[in-house]
């Protein structure tokens, strides 16, 4: 008896949706099964997919490393991809949590609002703030975007990014938001080459006109930057002035979040 609904798959009309429910279940069942893994065989008669299905799920996760082959064995094992997925997000999940004491202590210290961030693309999303206390100060939510050029957490970040990954997080070409913002490629390398070298990046109203903030990069436990934690305020109470004395409690923080992700001690 012919299976009609494997025989409409295998023809190429399965809808993009039925393929990734497949290549997912696939990849679940190889995740539950014990070690050394599965062959083709297994997977197959598992999931009640043909043999030249599920191979053809099982090439493409392999492609994209979310799977391994062992030759010697002939089974399929989980990749790198799935580990690192799986690190990035415990990274995310434990972030904020690890973030909010130290970034609350920074408020009380500042009187100034915290944000923590991290890149989405060419943008940095803010995942947490504290507000400051004072009646006038910077507004802003949680889930704001905003491009990672024109900020301080970016900024932070990036200087941080391996040079040949940059691009990827600067969009082109760098829009003014504000008379100060950063308008060339020139000048923003060589605004990344001081921030490094300072230990912490300045938004000096290049963002939004009127506003002043420094901010420094967090690790993971890899030594990877993974986010940054900003101060900001009016740029009528953050002077320049301002910067070598908040500049170092921003890193003070940063490190101290950075150690809570179990970030080594070398990773600035």
């Amino acid at each position: 008896m012919v299976d009609t609904s494997e025989s409409r798959t295998d023809s190429g009309n399965t809808t993009g949706t039925q393929s990734v429910d497949r290549a997912l279940q696939v990849l679940l069942q190889i995740a539950d099964s014990p070690p050394p893994g599965l062959s083709l065989a297994a997977c197959s008669g598992i999931l009640g997919y043909s043999k030249p299905t599920t191979l053809r799920i099982l090439r493409t996760l392999e492609a994209r490393r979310f799977l391994r082959y062992d030759e010697e064995l002939g089974v399929y094992t989980l990749g790198t991809a799935t580990v690192q997925l799986g690190a990035e997000y415990l990274n995310r999940l434990d972030l904020r949590r690890a973030a909010l004491p130290a970034m609350r202590a920074l408020v009380e210290q500042t009187q100034e609002t915290a944000h923590l961030g991290v890149l989405s693309g060419t943008d940095v999303v803010y995942i947490e703030l504290v507000d400051s206390p004072h009646p006038v100060r910077v507004f802003s939510r949680v889930g704001t975007a905003v491009p990672a050029y024109a900020t301080a957490i970016g900024k932070a970040i990036l200087a941080w990014t391996p040079v040949e990954a940059r691009d990827a997080h600067v969009t082109r070409p760098l829009a003014a938001r504000t008379p100060f913002t950063l308008r060339t490629d020139a000048e923003l390398a060589d605004d990344l080459v001081v921030t490094r070298d300072r230990g912490f990046a300045v938004d000096d109203q290049e963002n939004r006109e009127g506003i002043r903030g420094f901010a420094a990069p967090v690790f993971d436990f890899q030594g990877n930057v993974i986010a940054a934690v900003s101060i900001a305020g009016p740029a009528t109470r953050v002077v320049p002035e301002s910067a070598e004395h908040l500049g170092a409690r921003i890193v003070a923080t940063a490190a101290e979040i950075s150690a809570s992700m179990g970030a080594p001690r070398s990773s600035s």
